[in-house]
């Protein structure tokens, strides 16, 4: 969640020649020397500016074959030309970088592919995300240092910085998930946080949350009726947030889960009357 490794950007002449020829040799744009070499500075740059829209970004040589760029992300579709290039950046993550729990099925134009044409099928400007997230981010403007973190550039502190705000009562249960800032500059928290936002977090992982603890339910009842009980079920749940650490990277949800149950002091005294009971959104009607 949040950080995707970066991928290898390819052989770009064998995209460009993949992408701008049909299948019968007929060329869709014929790129001259000057544009191949000025597609190649362009992706240097871009990867220089780690992915932040700045007008570099937009050079004025390439006006000439922009289009006809924009107009190749259709070979990165299923069954197109490019289509090895969407299993290989897609096939790179087992779950959405940016919620943490949907599959990635689509690709994210970090910098909007309308604005920025010429670089719609720079591998390193498509991000794997699931579709609630792609829809989330639509048409967000691109300004330099702020909006969404780029998966792939994005520089963040080896801290904990995912809250998941628990409240438990009568069985029932509600988590909020917040950025803490402490350990963040400002302006990266504020980008984390307006991420979180944007693609719903809290509002979209109820479901996901619940299926979860429930499949940690055989062992958490190991713990019951035993002596100790409440510090036993408390060590389980921090032990496990560290292993999710250790599995998934820093701050994914399902370590903030953990960490924010085992603050809650109504869970840890009576999870049952909530375990008990078969998932809230699998009760029968």
């Amino acid at each position: 969640m949040w950080k995707v490794r970066l991928p290898d950007v390819g052989d770009i002449n064998d995209q460009l020649d993949t992408a701008l020829t049909l299948k019968n040799g007929d060329k869709v744009y014929d790129l001259s020397a000057a544009e191949r070499a000025g597609i190649h500075s362009l992706y240097a740059e871009y990867d220089q500016r780690l992915g932040e829209p700045d007008t570099a970004l937009l050079p004025l040589a390439l006006a000439g074959c922009a289009d006809a760029l924009h107009g190749a992300y259709n070979q990165v579709q299923k069954g197109q030309r490019l289509a090895s290039l969407r299993s290989r950046l897609l096939s790179a993550v087992m779950e959405c970088p940016l919620c943490g729990s949907g599959d990635a099925t689509t690709l994210d134009h970090h910098l909007p592919k309308d604005d920025y044409r010429a670089l719609a099928i720079n591998p390193r400007n498509l991000v794997p995300s699931c579709q609630p997230c792609n829809r989330a981010k639509g048409t967000l403007a691109a300004l330099a240092g702020q909006g969404m973190i780029h998966a792939y550039f994005q520089e963040i502190p080896s801290v904990t910085f995912l809250k998941a705000n628990v409240t438990y009562a009568d069985g029932s249960l509600k988590v909020a998930f917040s950025i803490d800032p402490a350990g963040l500059s400002p302006a990266l928290a504020d980008r984390l946080t307006f991420q979180l936002e944007r693609i719903r977090l809290t509002e979209r992982h109820p479901g996901a949350i619940n299926i979860f603890i429930f499949s940690q339910k055989v062992a958490l009842r190991l713990f019951r009726d035993k002596p100790g009980e409440r510090n036993l079920l408390r060590q389980f749940l921090l032990d496990g947030a560290d292993t999710l650490d250790e599995d998934f990277g820093l701050n994914h949800w399902r370590a903030a889960l953990f960490r924010g149950l085992a603050a809650c002091d109504a869970f840890l005294d009576d999870p049952w009357t909530y375990l008990d009971k078969p998932p809230p959104a699998m009760n029968p009607a």
